[in-house]
């Protein structure tokens, strides 16, 4: 796992568990993670593992898009918190490209829609 993490002009993987896809896709010093599916109790393990390996890389800049989750429920949303509260620790490093209707409704109604700053 390690090995992807290395400076590469570009790289992809893709990670399966249940109905949650992550795909991370590396383009210059840009790290897109892309979930797809649900962020659940069921997934949520897998998704956190997922974006800690890819703040912790060489990446200067990570974008989470979420706009392919269909359904998010607290455990998700916990995950959601958890990570931008890591990455803001370690810099602020991680930004949001795309919300689903449903995270986005999670991230208001918990009032935490301000906690990832979102890019284009």
């Amino acid at each position: 796992m390690s090995g992807l993490l290395r400076p590469m002009d570009h790289w992809d993987r893709t990670r399966q568990d249940g109905p949650l896809t992550v795909r991370m896709e590396q383009a210059g010093d840009t790290l897109t993670v892309r979930a797809i599916g649900e962020l659940s109790r069921s997934t949520a393990e897998t998704f956190e593992a997922e974006l800690r390996l890819a703040i912790s890389g060489d990446a200067s800049t990570v974008v989470l898009d979420l706009g392919g989750v269909g359904l998010i429920d607290s455990t998700g949303l916990r995950s959601v918190v958890r990570i931008a509260n890591q990455s803001l620790r370690a810099g602020g490093r991680l930004r949001m490209r795309r919300a689903s209707a449903p995270v986005q409704q999670a991230l208001e109604w918990g009032g935490l829609e301000h906690l990832l700053s979102f890019v284009d």
